[in-house]
């Protein structure tokens, strides 16, 4: 089967959370600015959460997703309580005509990672690692 992980991140822990995942695959996580060459079966696709929604370059990654290259997505997202960027990720894919896996990843972060003047993420605690994995596991086995 055929993976690819994308991700959008400011701070880093989307970052971390997308590299995680990619190394279960025996991939690399890609920024969101690195297009897909070629059709993936899987594509886990990563956001966190800026002002409440997506960052800019998110959304117009989302409204140009190609059904023709991507057979299903697979969401994650970091937060901290706030909603996650699963549901932006989910409309848009269901908008293209993608299939979007019943399982999806939400990492809490509450403020971990974030300074007073600047983000500063992407160090996952083991716990934070062992449930990405755990997560990445699961979606695998099912497909």
């Amino acid at each position: 089967m055929k993976y690819a992980v994308r991700y959008a991140s400011r701070g880093g822990n989307t970052r971390a959370v997308a590299d995680v995942i990619a190394n279960k695959l025996n991939i690399k996580a890609k920024r969101i600015s690195e297009p897909l060459e070629e059709e993936v079966e899987v594509l886990f696709l990563g956001a966190g959460v800026w002002f409440a929604s997506v960052t800019k370059d998110m959304k117009e990654y989302l409204a140009a997703l190609d059904s023709g290259k991507i057979k299903q997505i697979v969401a994650f997202s970091t937060s901290g309580h706030l909603e996650s960027a699963i549901k932006k990720i989910t409309a848009a894919a269901k908008e293209k005509g993608i299939k979007v896996n019943e399982k999806s990843f939400d990492l809490h972060m509450n403020m971990q990672g974030l300074t007073f003047f600047a983000p500063a993420g992407g160090d996952l605690t083991k716990e934070q690692v062992r449930q990405v994995e755990n997560f990445v596991d699961e979606v695998v086995s099912k497909l």
